[in-house]
């Protein structure tokens, strides 16, 4: 079997900021990238299989519990799939995570870059987990 990404599309997106919490002229931003849920989705009629990802990144101002920039948004990335008609489905959702998984999550990376460089602030370079991951998909 093998996949080839095909495209990826972005949902539900929320960028927000609280002005409110800038204090001084230090704006020291740790970021929280979180994944709110994960999804696994075979359409083998279409020849695609999709990571879905539900996405919360939160930007905290100079070591405090304030956050300032809160962007979330679902995010889903395609793959076309060949060679898949004698694996079960079980077996290709572990073969595309296997090998797709961490595409995607650089991808998240790169859309989160994008969607924050529009703005006035710094754009928010988030570290994505280490690879392999240990994730439970919902089918």
């Amino acid at each position: 079997m093998n996949i080839l990404y095909k495209l990826y599309n972005v949902n539900n997106l929320s960028y927000k900021f609280d002005n409110s919490v800038i204090k001084g002229d230090n704006l020291d931003e740790t970021y929280e990238l979180n994944m709110k849920g994960t999804a696994f989705n075979i359409n083998k009629q279409n020849n695609i299989a999709i990571i879905k990802l539900n996405i919360l990144v939160n930007s905290l101002l100079n070591e405090s519990d304030d956050v300032f920039r809160t962007l979330s948004f679902d995010y889903n990335h395609v793959y076309k799939i060949n060679d898949y008609e004698s694996m079960s489905d079980d077996e290709i959702r572990d073969f595309v995570i296997k090998h797709g998984l961490e595409n995607a999550m650089s991808s998240v990376k790169d859309v989160i870059k994008r969607i924050t460089d529009i703005d006035y602030q710094g754009r928010m370079l988030v570290d994505i987990p280490e690879f392999p991951l240990n994730v439970t998909f919902d089918s």
